[in-house]
Parts: structure tokens; C-alpha cells; sequence
């Protein structure tokens, strides 16, 4: 009996979040309420309270829910189908900078939640420490890869410490984002893809990268 239990409030918790997800997609994540949630779920107020005391608790749910979502589908196709990705190291790197300036994100709903939490962040603890996991699980992937390529920096290069280097690179790419949902024509991708790393590689010693070939399918 428990464990049916458990699975029914399972499968209730997963349409609370589904309906707010479709809610954000479809109307905007102004329009989110319990309300609207009550309706699209199906469920009665107590109901919905019962498994989410508050709204912020389903916003929180549901930011948890895009991210796996995002990370279901980067170990699916590495989220570059139109480029190889290397193991690791400066060419994965090339390859997933190339890919997220040149690409539409994969789930745009997470734009609006993400900033949402920012502009919350001095009121709710609970949603800067999302945040603050998040953005420190993607500066990890920028350390793997580029770690061995500070470390062999010249002596004569400034040197910062490679975390320094993969926080500059998630604060473009941040800014970039924001742009791009603000006006999607704010810049050319390809001649922001070659600006990113002549100037990451510049610092880095490697070579100018190559043009994006348009005929790519």
C-alpha cells in the first residue's frame, strides 16, 4: 500500500510539474498560477498544496525538471548534431562553444525560469543555491577540458587560474543568451563564434579558428 502510495504521488507530482512546464511554454511564465496550474493538472487546490505548499516550490521543481531535461538530451546527442565531439580537452571545448553560439537552445522555457530566479536572488536563498549549483556544474566541464592548457601557459602570459578562465567563458556565454532572447538577430552566430575563440584561443595559444562551413547540414 505504501509503495502504490508513493508511486501515485509520484505520477501527481510529475503532472503538477508538466502542467506548469506547458504553462511557461504556451503563456509565459507571467501566467503562471496556481490557478491556471489547478486547471491544466486537473487537481483541486488542496491537492496541488498537498504535494507544492507554495508557487516557488513548483518553480523550483520545475527548473530541476529542465535540467535533466537538458542533460537527458546532451548525453543523447551531445547536444552538437551537426558537429563531432571530441572526449575532452580544447576541441570539446571549440565543439560545445560552437554549437551553443551557432544553435537555438534546446529548451527555450529555461530562459525565462533561469531569469526569474535571478531577479530573486537577494529575497530567496532557496533560488540562488539552484542557481549557484548550476552555474558551478558548468564551470566544471570548462575546468576539466582547459585545465591542462593554463597550467602550460607561459610565464610571460598573464596568468589567472584556469576557474577564473571558465567563469569569463559562462559570463559570455550568459550574455549571449540574454541577447539572443532579447533579439534574436543581435549578432551573426558565425562571426560570434570566431570572435569567442580568437579570443579565448588567442589567450590560450592556439590557432585561429576556421570559418563555420554554411553547407554543414
Amino acid at each position: 500500500m505504501g509503495k502504490q502510495r508513493g508511486e501515485i504521488g509520484k505520477r501527481r507530482r510529475e503532472q503538477i510539474i508538466e502542467a506548469a512546464v506547458a504553462i511557461i511554454a504556451e503563456e509565459g511564465i507571467q501566467n503562471l498560477s496556481l490557478s491556471a496550474i489547478e486547471d491544466r493538472s486537473d487537481m483541486s487546490r488542496g491537492q496541488l498544496t498537498y504535494y507544492f505548499p507554495a508557487k516557488e516550490d513548483i518553480l523550483l521543481a520545475v527548473f530541476d525538471h529542465m535540467i535533466e531535461v537538458m542533460t537527458r538530451r546532451a548525453e543523447d546527442d551531445s547536444c552538437m548534431t551537426r558537429y563531432p565531439v571530441p572526449v575532452e580537452g580544447w576541441e570539446r571545448m571549440v565543439a560545445f562553444l560552437t554549437s551553443f553560439i551557432t544553435s537555438p537552445p534546446d529548451v527555450p522555457e529555461f530562459q525565462a525560469l533561469q531569469y526569474t530566479f535571478l531577479s530573486q536572488v537577494g529575497h530567496r536563498d532557496d533560488f540562488r543555491d539552484r542557481l549557484a549549483k548550476l552555474y558551478e556544474h558548468w564551470r566544471s566541464f570548462a575546468v576539466a577540458d582547459l585545465t591542462k592548457d593554463v597550467e602550460a601557459l607561459p610565464k610571460d602570459r598573464p596568468r589567472v587560474s584556469v576557474r577564473t578562465v571558465a567563469s569569463f567563458i559562462q559570463a559570455v556565454l550568459h550574455g549571449l543568451a540574454m541577447q539572443r532572447v532579447a533579439d534574436p538577430s543581435a549578432y551573426d552566430p558565425d562571426e560570434m563564434r570566431l570572435l569567442v575563440l580568437s579570443l579565448l584561443g588567442s589567450y590560450l595559444g592556439k590557432p585561429s579558428p576556421h570559418p563555420v562551413n554554411h553547407e554543414r547540414t
